[in-house]
């Protein structure tokens, strides 16, 4: 790989690696790039760096084309992120694998256990910022909640629509003393996001997003995956309407009792995501096509946890989680 220093006064560029070369990896990574940041890729596997640097990143953004050549990738497996980060280390971190594989990054990953890394997170669910951090503890570790979407076919990625993209320091962590003013490190990224083309902006209620993504994914993901139809199509029929509903109830019953406040009409935001994204497919539809192990554990089983900790019982989240799970082996045809 080819690395830079980076000097912000001086002019120079961040260095950012991303690691997770999947649809949102590389809209991110590839527009980062073409807004002339020093972007590095990482893979799970060697195969999928070289696919990289042999046919390099087509983009389609709103009917323009934009190519990354292959000869301006650089992009490895995740197992050689540490020796690279030891010999050049990197500004940012942006982790947009699922939290499926997480425990593999960090396993790879603990020998930085000393460093001061700055990630920014883009998994669904909870609990992935914690492991993080048990692992990481002189990191910061920030929350992105997004909604920009993307199509991949092969070396060529396809932005679904503009999103919006939000980005925070969960009041759940523990900060160092010497990162204390954590809040204002991620402004640069923000900037530098915003200047790729994307709706990029700093939350100090991250959580409360968080948590908000969680309640909209735990009702619209797993009724798509277990029925096979786009997001919109939920709305179709009362008889999903109402087990829809089912799962929102159960989950403000857990937020509730957890003291989470969040504003507005929620079940209207429910229905607007549907209605907003009426021919996506969910992610956790996908994975279940392509008969990948889903996320559903740390969307609904993390609302499953949440409940046990106040002996509530949420038998609709249950009973997807379950339904899920039993199809993750086999997919579905």
């Amino acid at each position: 790989m080819v690395e830079r220093t980076m000097d912000m006064k001086a002019g120079m560029k961040m260095i950012i690696d991303i690691v997770g070369a999947g649809s949102l990896g590389l809209l991110f990574g590839g527009k980062l790039q073409a807004a002339g940041e020093s972007v590095r890729f990482w893979t799970r596997t060697s195969e999928q760096a070289d696919q990289l640097k042999q046919k390099g990143i087509i983009m389609i953004d709103n009917l323009c084309e934009l190519h990354i050549k292959s000869n301006e990738i650089q992009a490895g497996p995740t197992t050689e992120l540490t020796d690279t980060w030891n010999k050049a280390p990197g500004d940012w971190i942006l982790l947009t694998i699922k939290q499926t594989h997480l425990d593999e990054f960090i396993d790879q990953i603990n020998t930085l256990n000393n460093h001061h890394l700055k990630i920014a997170c883009f998994q669904n669910g909870i609990g992935h910022l914690k492991k993080l951090q048990e692992v990481l503890p002189y990191s910061l570790i920030y929350s992105a909640i997004t909604t920009e979407g993307a199509k991949r076919t092969q070396a060529q990625v396809q932005r679904a629509g503009s999103g919006e993209t939000r980005l925070g320091l969960s009041k759940t962590l523990t900060v160092s003393t010497e990162e204390e003013n954590g809040e204002e490190q991620i402004i640069p990224l923000a900037k530098v996001m915003q200047q790729a083309g994307f709706d990029c902006t700093v939350s100090n209620e991250i959580d409360k997003l968080v948590y908000r993504k969680l309640l909209i994914n735990g009702v619209i993901n797993p009724l798509t995956a277990i029925w096979r139809i786009p997001n919109g199509e939920l709305l179709n029929k009362k008889e999903r309407v109402r087990i829809m509903r089912q799962l929102y109830d159960e989950t403000l019953t857990v937020y509730m009792a957890m003291g989470i406040q969040l504003e507005g009409d929620l079940w209207e935001q429910v229905r607007g995501v549907c209605r907003d994204t009426a021919s996506n497919t969910s992610s956790m539809l996908a994975d279940v096509l392509h008969k990948r192990t889903t996320e559903v554990e740390s969307i609904n089983g993390s609302i499953i946890r949440m409940a046990q900790q106040f002996n509530l019982e949420v038998p609709t989240h249950e009973v997807v989680l379950h339904l899920i799970q039993g199809m993750q082996s086999e997919g579905v045809s």
